[in-house]
């Protein structure tokens, strides 16, 4: 499929009116818990049909992905070793099927688009990812602002969210579940970087109403409150029946409530709404295992693959000395039109475009630093770009045409809502396109009708 931005085809007076609706607000005029330097004063555009084309077709790549990872391992603990992932998440159960249907529950597949396809270059799966409610509030503040009402959002993430997590787990005989949402202390993370547990609270809040009104009891609370074991998890008086988990075990500074919360998980006494073993899932070695596996998969599949996901390698510790070097020939061979990242990397750290070295310094590089990581090689892709309007922290409004980055957020394998990452109008020709590296975040909205 092909997928184009369609805001330049809308009328110039209708496209006019909101650009000046978005840059004439005040302050921050979409409450986001992390905002950058920059806003972007318009949406990407789409026509519906399109939009759950592109999500049917993330959803594929996640299958595919979830295939390759079940050709080398049955369970969880034995695709930390297939990865080669010696850390130790202190939430993982080492014993879960990789046929559970809860691994592939959230996920948000970055997309660039390349002459209008799609290609895949990450997955991000499990439960640590932000831009909900965020985004759902800059979508429905966008179709307000578009004067004629043909703009419409797309389908809300945060309640897709809540109705999966009201679907994880069933409640008591003749009762509800009940979820605990609570807050944690981390020294990475939204938890650090928001300003204590008290904005942290702030920022559950709407994922705890939208719970409730999905019909679970809520308990909202801090993890220190926490206390059970094997036979269950309870906060004061109330069993929990599933914790709606927005952290990674390996970043909560409070290792006596994750002590409780893993004898529970362990023992089947709580769930949690996205599983840790999610996470490797969205390790990048796997688009490369689904390369080497192209003769293993159906024909669609292998179409799919070839056509949405760019050619990727990896290179490591462990690794077949053969193979090794045949793909340190062809990363010679094709510098300059190869990237480099690690397989477990996040926030654009370690990205290398093979353009921007010598050849010299590429070899160096990937001989040195696969022998202590995991490494990917990617095709390099050169993205389609958006002309954007901005506006500063301190109002000034520039224009500038931006690459992006498009990720469908997809609960138990359907689209609903997106998270749009644009370069800002300040950010280096050729720097990841990262909200660490100071990308600029924005969503989309949808024409009902093409």
């Amino acid at each position: 499929m092909t997928l184009y931005d369609l805001w330049d085809r809308l009328p110039r007076e209708a496209r006019a009116e909101l650009l000046s609706r978005s840059a004439g607000a005040r302050g921050r005029w979409v409450p986001d818990a992390l905002p950058g330097r920059w806003e972007a004063l318009r949406p990407l555009v789409f026509s519906a049909p399109d939009y759950h084309r592109f999500g049917e077709l993330a959803a594929g790549v996640l299958r595919c992905a979830l295939l390759a990872c079940r050709r080398r391992a049955g369970t969880a603990g034995e695709l930390c070793r297939a990865l080669d992932d010696h850390r130790e998440p202190r939430l993982l159960d080492p014993a879960q099927p990789l046929s559970d249907p809860a691994l592939p529950r959230l996920a948000r597949p970055d997309a660039l688009l390349a002459g209008g396809r799609p290609w895949f270059v990450e997955l991000n799966v499990g439960p640590n990812i932000y831009g909900v409610p965020g985004l759902d509030r800059r979508a429905a503040a966008f179709a307000r602002y578009w004067p004629d009402g043909t703009l419409v959002a797309p389908p809300s993430t945060l309640r897709a969210r809540a109705a999966a997590l009201a679907r994880a787990v069933p409640g008591p005989a003749g009762g509800r579940a009940r979820v605990l949402v609570p807050t944690w202390r981390a020294a990475s993370g939204i938890a650090a970087k928001l300003d204590g547990v008290r904005a942290l609270r702030r920022y559950l809040r709407p994922a705890a109403q939208a719970a409730a009104a999905a019909g679970l009891e809520v308990t909202v609370a801090d993890l220190s409150e926490v206390r059970g074991g094997a036979d269950g998890l309870w906060v004061g008086e109330e069993r929990v029946d599933v914790v709606f988990n927005q952290f990674l075990g390996a970043v909560v500074t409070d290792t006596a409530a994750l002590g409780v919360l893993r004898e529970a998980v362990l023992a089947g006494g709580v769930r949690l709404f996205v599983p840790e073993a999610s996470c490797l899932l969205g390790a990048k070695r796997v688009l490369a295992w689904m390369h080497e596996d192209l003769d293993r998969y159906p024909p669609a599949d292998r179409e799919l693959i070839e056509g949405h996901v760019p050619w990727t390698a990896w290179l490591g510790p462990g690794q077949c000395a053969a193979r090794r070097r045949w793909i340190l020939a062809r990363a010679a061979r094709e510098r300059t039109g190869l990237v480099v990242k690690p397989s477990r990397g996040h926030g654009g750290a370690g990205f290398v475009s093979g353009a921007e070295v010598t050849e010299r310094e590429w070899l160096d590089l990937l001989t040195r630093r696969s022998g202590e990581e995991t490494l990917v090689l990617q095709r390099r892709l050169v993205p389609d770009t958006a002309r954007m309007r901005f506006r500063s922290l301190d109002g000034a409004c520039g224009t500038a045409r931006v690459p992006f980055v498009l990720s469908p957020f997809l609960l138990n394998g359907r689209p609903a809502g997106a998270h749009v990452r644009h370069a800002s109008p300040d950010s280096p020709a050729g720097a990841p396109v990262n909200t660490a590296a100071g990308a600029v975040s924005n969503t989309v909205l949808l024409l009902p009708r093409p």
